[in-house]
């Protein structure tokens, strides 16, 4: 583990932060109707909070940049497994809250795709 890693993780407890959700989303893409790869149309935090009141669920504060990030990885990734927004929102929490597992496991995945398509991630940038 690099330095820059070391740090990150310290300092966020293996979640993402605000830096490293905002890349992870701008990286996004989705397939379009002729299937070519098209940026998804961000989602804000502020209309996932929105969506989890609606809901009456309750994401806690050092989870919210993590919910972030699966808020628009469900747009991206999921359209046809998770077509409604209820259902988004029942995966954020299911995958936040697993009792047999964690929250930290959201950037464990993340990082493993980054690296099985060679992609780095400058972790002193994303602190």
């Amino acid at each position: 583990m690099s330095e820059g890693e070391a740090l990150y993780m310290d300092q966020n407890k293996g979640r993402f932060s605000k830096a490293m959700a905002e890349w992870a989303i701008s990286s996004m893409r989705r397939k379009d109707e002729n299937d070519t790869l098209r940026p998804i149309t961000r989602h804000s935090i502020e209309e996932l909070e929105e969506l989890m009141r609606q809901m009456g669920m309750h994401i806690k504060e050092e989870d919210l940049y993590t919910a972030w990030y699966l808020y628009n990885m469900c747009y991206a990734d999921y359209p046809k497994c998770l077509p409604s927004k209820q259902a988004i929102a029942y995966f954020i929490q299911e995958t936040l809250y697993d009792p047999d597992c964690c929250p930290e496991a959201v950037l464990a995945c993340f990082r493993a795709k980054m690296d099985a398509m060679d992609i780095p991630i400058h972790w002193e940038r994303m602190i």
